[in-house]
């Protein structure tokens, strides 16, 4: 008898599709926050949604929701590729640039992500969750400068990451990563607070 060989894993599975696509259209960029190649935010957050126990579709968008945003691939081409249902969480989970104010533009986010439903809410939880813990690598000495690369203010940054914990909590008590996001936040907050005190003096 034949010994029974391993069919190859497919490009037609979906996430695995996603993932080389995001490494594709990321490459050559890179994280303000930490400078290191950008699709590995991407990979993080959908690392965290992996572990939490979701797959399929959320982790297909969650490997390609900055793909509008920060790439020249627009939404048409993440619906022939990925279909109408990751293309919808990814519109939902892209930034809108013709909102300049940054505050704005991240409460805007904030609102299309949940009216979303709970597939988007739960990775733009897993996203903040991934963004606070970028920005917690940095030396709180050099947050304030970070936040400004980004065009925002470190106070502002930190009000808006409360003002999203309150919001997922609002929307679903159950949704996955609250707790770590919470804590994240409380260091990140009793980081900023020295260096406030000495900006003070």
């Amino acid at each position: 008898m034949a010994p029974t060989r391993l069919e190859p894993r497919m490009e037609s599975d979906p996430v695995t599709a996603a993932l080389r696509f995001a490494r594709r259209v990321h490459l050559g960029q890179y994280r303000k926050q930490t400078y290191e190649q950008y699709v590995e935010h991407p990979i993080a957050v959908a690392r965290l949604l992996s572990e939490a126990g979701f797959d399929g579709t959320v982790l297909v968008a969650a490997y390609l929701h900055d793909v509008v945003e920060k790439t020249s691939i627009g939404i048409e081409e993440v619906r022939e590729r990925f279909g109408p249902e990751v293309a919808g969480l990814v519109e939902a989970l892209s930034d809108d640039p013709g909102i300049e104010d940054y505050a704005e533009r991240k409460r805007d986010l904030r609102r299309r992500a949940l009216e979303a439903g709970d597939s988007a809410a739960r990775i733009f939880a897993a996203d903040r969750l991934a963004n606070m813990r970028d920005w917690r690598t940095l030396p709180p000495s050099e947050r304030e400068d970070c936040a400004r690369r980004l065009g925002t203010e470190l106070d502002e940054r930190l009000r808006l990451w409360a003002e999203d914990a309150e919001e997922l909590a609002a929307y679903a008590p159950e949704l996955p990563f609250l707790a770590e996001i919470d804590a994240e936040l409380r260091t990140l907050r009793a980081d900023a607070a020295p260096a406030a005190a000495g900006a003070r003096t």
